[in-house]
């Protein structure tokens, strides 16, 4: 920051002030006070500690009310505010999702309607309205249970499913090398990339940010080599925090082998050229995008013909409740998926049929005919 910059920051004409002098002239002033107000807005979340994501986030939640209502933020009533709220639920937006929105205005008309930052006295003086408060009890969306996504969305994937799935995988990869497709490097790298994170439950993001290092040896389990643990280091944050950092302990053998065959063959055959740190880079030179994750699993969904609904989350789903088919406490599944509470791991949880028919079958003294009894992913 220059020093001109920094006098500018922190100088008496800053937010409100600076529309106090008379002799300074806008040619749009409604936009420029608005303007004005999202500056203001920003240096008082930066102040609070928050991300730069979470305020960009925020602004464009603001100026998107400010268009879709057709009003400035002294004109809004609470009647724009539900319009908005109610054209975003009927788009599909998830009740989640929808509380996240709902709170960037609480936070914005909470500022521009504080009288410590006056613009209520700006907006008074000019456009003879002051900003208000648009939000109460009566049209925010409270947080009634633990889940509140789709039904049939985030779910566990059968073992149908996973064969499916990673069939079409493991097709594309071998048809994409006996061909010599283009395609062929980025198939291989997302066939380890969707048994990553069905391997350790990382979430899209995580997964984009590991690096080759991050894998590390557990000395309660020296069969995995170098590969008993993962570092998470992007994980989930607490609002207005850093990423949080976990350990994932190493569940499946086969996880172990796929893990050493990528980092010390697969991937430098792939992408020879690339930074060696990045475990899962692009033809590009740079990380994977949790956008891309997306766009890959969907591919690859379709072409296997499976629901439309399911997205990569679902393998962190199916992770979770393999955990918990395997007998693992629920303290320490927790623990591996980087839960604060135990609760949203339980939501995570949904015992699939072959379990439940095994268990039936045992306690009714009947033989259970499955090669298999480590859950749906061993």
């Amino acid at each position: 920051m220059t020093v001109a910059r920094a006098q500018r920051a922190s100088g008496p004409n800053l937010g409100a002030a600076a529309f106090m002098d008379s002799s300074v002239v806008h040619m749009d002033l409604p936009q420029a006070v608005f303007d004005a107000m999202l500056e203001g807005f920003d240096r008082q979340q930066a102040a609070r500690g928050l991300a730069t994501d979470t305020r960009r986030g925020r602004e464009r939640l603001v100026r998107q009310l400010r268009a879709a209502s057709g009003a400035w933020p002294w004109e809004w009533t609470p009647a724009h505010f539900d319009a908005w709220t109610a054209a975003h639920l009927r788009a599909g937006r998830t009740k989640a999702t929808m509380r996240g929105y709902q709170n960037a205005i609480v936070a914005f008309t909470g500022f521009v309607a504080d009288p410590r930052y006056e613009w209520g006295t700006v907006c008074q003086r000019f456009f003879d309205a002051t900003p208000a408060r648009v939000t109460h009890e009566l049209n925010l969306i409270r947080h009634k249970g633990d889940y509140e996504g789709r039904p049939d969305g985030n779910r566990p994937l059968t073992r149908a499913e996973l064969d499916k799935f990673f069939g079409t995988v493991d097709a594309r990869a071998r048809n994409a090398a006996a061909f010599h497709r283009k395609g062929a490097a980025s198939a291989h790298r997302d066939a380890t990339m969707f048994l990553i994170m069905l391997a350790w439950g990382t979430r899209r993001t995580e997964t984009a940010g590991l690096d080759v290092s991050d894998f590390r040896r557990n000395a309660k389990s020296p069969q995995f080599t170098r590969y008993g643990a993962l570092v998470v280091r992007n994980a989930k944050s607490f609002p207005g925090g850093p990423p949080r950092r976990r350990t994932v302990l190493t569940a499946f053998p086969w996880a172990a082998e796929a893990a050493a065959h990528w980092v010390e063959t697969g991937r430098a055959a792939c992408y020879p050229e690339v930074d060696s740190t990045v475990l899962l880079p692009t033809e590009r030179r740079a990380r994977i995008t949790p956008r891309q994750i997306n766009l890959r699993f969907a591919a690859i969904r379709d072409e296997a013909g499976l629901p439309d609904y399911l997205n990569p989350h679902c393998l962190r789903h199916t992770y979770a409740t393999t955990l918990i088919e395997m007998g693992w406490p629920m303290a320490l599944v927790q623990d591996q998926l980087g839960h604060t509470h135990v609760a949203t791991t339980a939501v995570y949880t949904a015992l699939s049929d072959d379990f439940k028919d095994r268990v039936l079958y045992q306690s009714l003294g009947l033989e259970w005919d499955d090669d298999s009894e480590q859950g749906a992913i061993s």
